[in-house]
């Protein structure tokens, strides 16, 4: 869901979607602090033909978990005042922490759990780490440890950047792999290329441009080339809208 969908909107798009057969579910435990999951969970809760991807590893400052539960008020302000969206906006440019340690990746897929009403999750990412990140393998190690525990099905990472799918294009401890893709990302078709010959899942995101996202019909070619090109998996159209939904779906299909 997006910040400013109330949960009955969110929860009427999760049901339209289901109805047109849609059977992937991507979300972060950070997305919307933690109400994405818990809607997921309540809509789709232990249905056993849907696909669920979730991400950790991004945190909230302590100043932003204190303000959650002003959420509502804060989003009516947002609304009403271009100054202080503008400067959420500046905030957010900034990027969130990061913490990819073991104990905290452990305690994250645990909440998200709780929160997805499942025991298990079919596919969990580290959510957008940077090289540095993953350079001594601590990270990549501890969401094998997860995935042998059983809480996730598949593991890997949701990456930003062509450096970091460089960088683990060709490891086998990455069975997953998120990353933007389409007509106006050519320059990450070679690296999801070598991921996918090795047999990792590829998920196509941003697969429209900012202002193609708006369009309706979405743009056929776009969605064309994510849904159908050999190296990719799944592809993912975030919408907040049933009528551009129903049409991405024509379209992919």
């Amino acid at each position: 869901m997006t910040a400013d969908q109330t949960p009955a909107q969110a929860r009427v798009l999760l049901a339209a979607a289901r109805d047109l057969g849609v059977n992937v579910f991507d979300t972060a435990n950070i997305y919307a602090q933690g109400r994405s999951e818990r809607l997921i969970g309540e809509t789709v809760g232990r249905a056993q033909d849907v696909c669920i991807v979730t991400k950790a590893g991004q945190v909230f400052p302590l100043k932003q978990r204190l303000l959650a539960p002003l959420r509502g008020p804060v989003s009516a302000i947002l609304k009403r005042s271009k100054s202080a969206a503008a400067g959420l906006r500046a905030v957010r440019s900034h990027g969130l922490p990061r913490d990819y340690r073991p104990e905290a990746l452990s305690e994250a897929i645990e909440q998200s759990l709780k929160r997805l009403r499942r025991d298990q999750v079919e596919i969990f990412l580290l959510h957008s780490p940077r090289r540095e990140h993953l350079a001594d393998g601590a990270a990549l190690d501890a969401i094998q440890h997860i995935k042998q525990r059983g809480l996730a099905r598949l593991v890997g990472v949701s990456c930003d950047d062509e450096d970091v799918l460089g960088m683990i294009a060709g490891d086998p401890r990455v069975e997953a792999i998120q990353a933007p893709f389409g007509l106006r990302r050519p320059t990450l078709e070679a690296s999801l290329g070598v991921a996918a010959r090795r047999g990792a899942v590829v998920i196509a995101r941003e697969i429209l441009s900012a202002e193609a996202s708006a369009e309706r019909p979405p743009p056929m070619d776009a969605v064309k080339f994510a849904t159908h090109h050999a190296a990719v998996s799944l592809a993912l159209l975030g919408t907040s809208n049933t009528a551009h939904l129903e049409d991405a779906v024509r379209a992919a299909e």
